[in-house]
């Protein structure tokens, strides 16, 4: 039994507390709700005049809100990937193995270069040692690269990629023949 008002007097202590407390903090810095005394106060309020006998309220202002707000101006957005993959590109790379645009312009060597008439053909090696014939204009690589000029002894690739602020920017491989050792 006593154990039992020892237990009731806590936990009122306890209630008592948590609410001096939560109303103490909770309505600290906030304004005195304006009393309801008479109707010339709320037409006085209602034309943001002050009412007779009272000093005018003084606006509050709240203050800015803390914390980081980013402000890009010409930076990049930092959420966006520096290399962006484009479907095309995927479904190439995955779509067509074999072909001249399952490769990277970088991986291919130059074996032969022919002359017919007046123009140049040019026979190229991938990693997996496969052969192809390519001429002038021919596209090559993962991004629709092409064979811009091929000489009598050396072929000149092109392709244009993104960079990270999404201008195009040209790579360009020259492929020589392999000096014997």
């Amino acid at each position: 039994m006593e154990r039992n008002r020892v237990m009731g007097i806590r936990i009122f202590c306890v209630v008592f507390m948590f609410i001096a407390l939560s109303s103490y903090y909770g309505c600290k810095g906030q304004p005195a709700p304006p009393a309801k005394t008479a109707k010339p106060q709320a037409e006085a309020t209602a034309k943001n005049e002050p009412a007779a006998g009272q000093a005018p309220a003084v606006a509050q202002e709240t203050p800015p809100a803390e914390g980081y707000v980013y402000q890009p101006g010409d930076r990049r957005d930092p959420f966006v990937p520096l290399i962006v993959t484009t479907k095309k590109a995927q479904r190439k790379a995955a779509g067509k193995p074999g072909t001249l645009e399952s490769y990277d312009i970088s991986e291919f060597t130059l074996l032969a270069i022919a002359k017919k008439g007046a123009q140049y053909y040019a026979l190229l090696v991938t990693p997996d040692n496969r052969s192809f014939s390519v001429k002038r204009g021919t596209v090559i690589g993962y991004n629709n690269g092409k064979v811009e000029e091929i000489t009598k002894n050396k072929v000149m690739l092109v392709e244009y990629s993104k960079d990270f602020k999404g201008d195009l920017q040209p790579k360009r491989i020259t492929l020589e023949f392999q000096k014997e050792r």
